[in-house]
């Protein structure tokens, strides 16, 4: 920005006329002398020009330096300064403009920083890495080579998150960060949002870099996370691709990286997947189970099957466990493995849930009508995005009313997460589904968090020991006293203990002898469809898989 010409000219003008009346009181000294007044004038002709060229030299060189360092700045070099000055008040100025340049500079880095990088994790962001991103395969076009692309996320995390709140999400995000920058080793990682990262890989086959960044990435999430008093096991999900001579743009790359990370959580997480051709094929039937899965409800394509829950003392059936089939049109009937994962991720869970909650209830109505005088509980499984909906109590009390099921033959099953999230809340909500004379399960004991503090406080009735301890004891030492304690734990605290994933006599034995009151399993049954479950109760005795036999209740 060049100072205006007719500013130049009238400050040129000012230190002209400083110059005349400094000479005027040089001639008037000279006067007073006696000095005939046109030699006096003569005299100081010369000083009047000797001051006029020092006092605008000084200005004026105060003033090119002004206007240069203003158009530096105009053209963002922050960097520019003035000299210092002797005079006072040119001094002053150039202080002052050195000043406002070096906080200009100041704040415009940290500006760019702010727009360019995530506040929580300080990383990269998606702007400043589809940048990065851009001009590294730019490059590689030009150079005959290839970069890779590596699209990673948190398993499970937004049960987490669910479970034990946003805060603690956040704080495990930060922590994260900087152990996938250290497995990284200077290839860039950018946070894109949510719990999804990114990692550019340049250099020598990337594609081998890219697998070597994976297996430190699992090496390092092997040890816990310490959060806010929570020690949390967390693993990753990681999809990668090469670029190669047809992926010309940055969409045709990322598409390819983001199938492969589809694909990894669909093998079952916690593992790196590289995208290779045939991966396309099978993306699209991911991209259509998925799109299906959200009208799965509305089209009545969902079931539930029934498996009893057997006295182990008796064995009677004393109840039975709701649990979820899709019968999908083309592909026949799914198993949750096949399908929960993506309603979790995609939200839809929350309505699924809804409805296995009121169609449980209501064919418990309808088994207890063929059933006069039997008393049957169903155990239903609630997610932790369900758990959470507001108003949660009011619908299960609505479903309760419309079905005409009695409170006590429900029974809700929540995992260790879901319950110990938010205890102070959790304990509210649970304690509002007691009054309701509904009954409450922890399922999958012994695989989170096991607290005696948070069995203490919270109002369950029942501990379910997961299947992967009871699969344990023929081939564990130390799954027995597991068993044991576990079994003790719940006694001591009054509690019903069962046992999933009985398959063996043996296990039956054990169980029975440390006290555990209930189980279930392949050994009894299978899930079975309502016509197939009624006759368990029909038929004097049948004979199920391991030819156990099963004595109705009644």
């Amino acid at each position: 920005m060049r100072l205006p010409h007719i500013g130049t000219r009238w400050l040129l003008t000012g230190l002209l006329g400083l110059a005349l009346v400094a000479a005027v009181a040089v001639e008037q000294t000279f006067a007073e002398m006696g000095l005939p007044v046109p030699i006096a004038l003569l005299l100081t002709l010369p000083f009047a020009a000797g001051i006029g060229s020092i006092v605008s030299r000084r200005f004026t060189s105060m003033a090119d330096e002004l206007r240069d360092g203003m158009e530096s700045l105009t053209s963002g070099e922050f960097g520019a300064r003035v000299g210092s000055s002797r005079v006072s008040e040119l001094r002053d100025i150039s202080l002052s403009f050195n000043s406002m340049a070096a906080n200009l500079k100041e704040s415009t880095e940290w500006l760019d920083h702010q727009a360019f990088h995530d506040p929580l994790t300080g990383l990269p962001n998606r702007a400043r890495f589809m940048s990065s991103f851009s001009d590294a395969l730019s490059a590689a076009s030009r150079n005959k080579s290839s970069i890779a692309v590596m699209f990673m996320d948190v398993d499970r995390f937004k049960h987490l998150n669910d479970s034990l709140g946003h805060g603690v999400g956040d704080l495990l995000l930060a922590v994260l960060s900087r152990r996938l920058m250290a497995a990284a080793r200077g290839a860039m990682v950018a946070r894109l949002g949510g719990d999804e990262f990114t990692v550019l890989v340049t250099g020598h086959r990337p594609d081998r870099i890219a697998g070597e960044i994976a297996d430190r990435i699992a090496t390092s999430l092997a040890q816990p996370f310490s959060i806010a008093g929570h020690e949390l096991f967390v693993s990753m999900s990681i999809g990668a691709a090469v670029s190669s001579t047809r992926d010309t743009t940055i969409t045709e790359l990322l598409r390819k990286a983001d199938i492969a990370l589809y694909r990894a959580k669909a093998e079952g997480r916690d593992r790196f997947v590289a995208f290779s051709d045939d991966l396309d094929v099978l993306s699209a039937e991911q991209f259509d189970l998925d799109n299906a899965l959200r009208y799965a409800v509305r089209r009545g394509e969902l079931l539930l099957y029934y498996q009893p829950v057997v006295d182990l003392k008796t064995d009677t059936i004393s109840g039975m466990e709701a649990l979820l089939r899709w019968n999908h049109p083309h592909r026949g009937v799914l198993s949750p493995e096949e399908f929960i994962s993506m309603a979790e991720e995609s939200g839809e869970i929350v309505h699924i849930g809804r409805w296995v909650l009121g169609e449980a209830c209501r064919q418990t109505v309808e088994f207890q009508a063929q059933l006069p005088g039997t008393v049957l509980t169903v155990s239903v499984n609630v997610s932790a995005s369900e758990f959470r909906q507001p108003r949660f109590t009011e619908h299960v009390a609505h479903i309760l009313a419309e079905t005409g099921l009695s409170p006590q033959c429900l029974k809700l099953e929540l995992t260790e997460s879901v319950l110990i999230g938010d205890v102070s809340g959790t304990r509210e909500i649970l304690s509002e589904l007691k009054s309701l004379g509904v009954g409450l399960s922890m399922d999958d004991f012994g695989t989170g968090y096991s607290s005696l503090s948070y069995l203490q406080r919270l109002p369950v009735d029942t501990l379910k020991i997961d299947q992967s301890f009871i699969a344990r004891l023929d081939r564990d030492a130390t799954a027995g006293p597991v068993l044991r304690a576990i079994v003790a734990l719940g006694n001591a605290l009054s509690m019903d203990v069962v046992a999933e994933g009985i398959e063996t006599r043996a296990q039956v034995e054990f169980l029975g002898s440390i006290g555990c009151q209930f189980g279930q399993g392949y050994y009894y049954s299978q899930a079975l469809a309502p016509a197939k479950f009624i006759r368990l109760f029909h038929v004097p005795e049948v004979r199920v898989r391991h030819r156990r036999s099963l004595r109705p209740t009644g």
